[in-house]
């Protein structure tokens, strides 16, 4: 892994984001705006003192430190740390009661409080190669994957705890704010985690693992889970079959066929307003479309020629948007209308875990420029991390960076209002 941060993509969180709704709970919506709100507040207190510039924006501070291994799988859920050691941590020098209970097939992961760095709890589980953690309500998610990227394994912890709730030989895909998860089966690829799943697809209730329905796959597919009211499972198979299904019951709402495309985890990219495919464009003289579809039927809303190389897609704010090296673009769901806005040649990379709330870039003199993304190529500065921070995670209130050494966490309060 290089060294510089702006050539690593910052922690993958997994395929879950959020938390479990109550019966007050946000939506998914109003908590992005929620926190683009505090950001946006908290960013202009800081332009008004640094003149805008994000090179002048004032240093993070570190508030606490964790220690941690080189090889450790570290993630942010919310207000908790996980660090998973891949092996049994070392016995101590000469031994003694710690070596003599170490166990080769166990692997222990420590819970920490954000943004304290207070140890919450020490758990051990079969020792995977990797694992990532995910908030979902009063619950963490732990995935655990294998040497080819395949999620082998989710078990469902007490956040406050570490208790054990349940655990299933299989990944579950969530959505902010919704109560049911989907289990799949992910193949087997070296091209990406999760790209493909196969097989039995289940809905869970989340909070205890319990099965709702089933459908069995006949060909590999994408699954996406999609809040909205009510959330829907939404299965995208290899042939352009889509069928849109209620996430709680299983009622197939709707079934279409999308063109042939590379479907993967973010094409088609979907909301609870619809779904956008990019695909080849049949029409001649043109190399690739964009194509927008209801999830109610699966009929065709618009389609436009799609001119963007390379595009990495992003919620901003609720809408769909592309960001390019040339700039970010914003696309209309409801008529395709496309609004481009040109960049200033630095690129800036979201932050995996703020929901594209938070974006970083390296500058010159090495530190790293942290802002509030909106739907801007000028993002509203926030602070700078210290030269040397490396592999990110944000949560609820904290960032998470390893230092230079990649032996400590440095943890980093967000800016309230």
């Amino acid at each position: 892994m290089s060294e510089r941060p702006g050539e690593w993509v910052v922690i993958d969180l997994g395929t879950a984001h959020g938390s479990v709704a109550d019966d007050r709970a946000p939506t998914s919506r109003q908590r992005r705006r929620s926190r683009r709100r505090r950001l946006a507040v908290a960013a202009v207190a800081l332009l008004l003192v640094c003149g805008g510039a994000a090179t002048a924006s004032p240093p993070f501070r570190a508030t606490a430190a964790v220690p941690v291994e080189p090889g450790s799988s570290v993630s942010v859920a919310g207000d908790l740390l996980v660090i998973a050691d891949p092996a049994p941590p070392p016995a101590p020098a000469g031994g003694g009661a710690g070596g003599a209970a170490t166990d080769p097939g166990l692997a222990e992961l420590r819970g920490y409080d954000l943004p304290t760095g207070t140890e919450r709890w020490r758990l051990r589980l079969p020792a995977a190669m990797s694992r990532s953690a995910t908030r979902v309500g009063d619950l963490v998610l732990l995935a655990s994957r294998d040497s080819i990227r395949r999620q082998t394994g989710t078990t469902a912890v007490d956040a406050r705890t570490g208790a054990v709730r349940w655990s299933r030989a299989d990944a579950v895909l969530t959505a902010p704010g919704v109560a049911v998860g989907l289990a799949v089966q992910e193949v087997r690829s070296a091209s990406g985690a999760g790209r493909r799943i196969s097989g039995r697809v289940e809905a869970i209730d989340l909070a205890t693992g319990r099965p709702l329905w089933h459908e069995q796959v006949p060909l590999t597919a994408v699954a996406h889970v999609v809040a909205g009211d009510p959330p829907l499972a939404v299965l995208v198979l290899d042939s352009g079959r889509t069928e849109v299904h209620d996430l709680a019951t299983g009622a197939l709402r709707g079934v279409g066929t999308l063109p042939p495309a590379d479907y993967a985890p973010d094409n088609p990219r979907v909301t609870e307003h619809g779904l956008v495919l990019r695909h080849p464009d049949t029409r001649p003289g043109r190399r690739s479309a964009l194509s927008a579809y209801d999830l109610d039927d699966v009929v065709l809303r618009w389609s436009r020629p799609d001119r963007a190389r390379e595009v990495q897609w992003a919620d901003c704010a609720g809408d769909l948007c592309g960001r390019t090296p040339d700039g970010i673009w914003t696309l209309d769901l409801d008529n395709g209308g496309q609004v481009f806005a040109t960049g200033d040649g630095l690129p800036w990379l979201p932050v995996r875990g703020s929901a594209d709330d938070l974006v970083f870039r390296l500058l010159p003199d090495e530190r790293i420029a942290v802002a509030d993304s909106g739907t801007s190529t000028t993002p509203r500065a926030i602070g700078t991390l210290p030269v040397g921070s490396r592999d990110c995670r944000v949560g609820e209130t904290a960032l998470v960076c390893r230092g230079g050494n990649g032996r400590q966490l440095a943890i980093f309060t967000l800016p309230r209002t």
